[in-house]
């Protein structure tokens, strides 16, 4: 089966997460891995290819729109987002294809025979194992074509929908096919704070990522929001983080900056609290989806 994952050139911070997705896949799995790349030819698909991916230069359809809303920083994280997208234009041979986003590791193998085949696409949920509305698009078996067949109304939906993306395409995906998606084994889509799991094929680091607890400085200015997924099971998260050294032993971890972060000594602060008028625009953006 092809497992498609995709990032651009600016997202440098990612390499060591991509090779480390990489080297578990091929240890564990008989996948064909296929890697979009929003860049040229660089250090990062000159190791990939000597690992046997194929590299598929590819620039989002939707980048135009993009650039025109949003800054630098913003723009460099939807840009590598919506490559997701323009899969299903992307893949011409497969009916069903996996994506992931490239913060995975995979312990075990992945067959197309072993999933339900579904209309469009199997997703788990997000942080809330049981809120099957809020599923996290990180992990998707595709049904490449029926997402092709509504390519371009999907594409329209986040032309015209842009400020209602609080995830980019994640929210676009959840608001446009809803209950049209299958729910996907949560072996597929493992957290690392939902507690260690044998049976996990696919872990996924959502929230704050491995590359984050290298320095102190990293883990005291985490995003608030990740320092809380953390502390919601320390010491699941503290065993995939060994986990994935063995993928990319280069890392190194500051004990005493996760100790602290553990103890809610970091992140230091606190985001500001927001005028209200921000607060009850991103009440709305939030509660959309249950809404629709």
């Amino acid at each position: 089966m092809k497992w498609y994952f995709a990032c651009n050139q600016q997202s440098k911070e990612y390499e060591p997460l991509i090779k480390a997705a990489v080297c578990s896949a091929i240890k564990n799995t008989t996948l064909s891995p296929h890697f979009v790349y929003d860049g040229t030819p660089d250090e990062l698909t000159m190791w990939l290819e000597e690992k046997g991916v194929k590299v598929i230069y590819h620039r989002s359809n939707l980048y135009p729109i993009l650039q025109k809303k949003y800054k630098e920083n913003e723009l460099k994280i939807s840009s590598g987002a919506y490559l997701r997208c323009d899969i299903p234009i992307i893949e011409q041979e497969e009916d069903f294809v996996l994506y992931t986003d490239c913060d995975v590791i995979f312990l075990k193998d992945i067959v197309a025979e072993s999933l339900s085949k579904p209309d469009y696409f199997c997703c788990a949920p997000e942080v809330d194992i049981e809120n099957t509305k809020i599923f996290n698009t990180g992990v998707m078996f595709m049904n490449v074509n029926n997402l092709r067949k509504t390519y371009k109304s999907f594409c329209g939906f986040i032309k015209h929908n842009l400020w209602r993306l609080v995830t980019w395409d994640q929210t676009a995906y959840q608001l446009y096919y809803g209950e049209k998606s299958s729910p996907l084994d949560l072996q597929y889509n493992h957290k690392i704070y939902w507690g260690v799991n044998e049976n996990a094929s696919i872990i996924h680091y959502h929230g704050a990522k491995p590359t984050m607890f290298a320095d102190e400085e990293s883990i005291k200015n985490l995003d608030y929001f990740n320092g809380l997924l953390y502390r919601k099971n320390p010491e699941s998260c503290e065993y995939y983080l060994n986990l994935f050294k063995e993928y990319y032993p280069e890392i190194t971890y500051n004990q005493e900056g996760i100790n602290k972060l553990k103890q809610g000594i970091y992140p230091v602060t606190k985001p500001p609290k927001n005028p209200l008028k921000i607060r009850i625009k991103n009440f709305i953006r939030k509660h959309l989806i249950n809404w629709f």
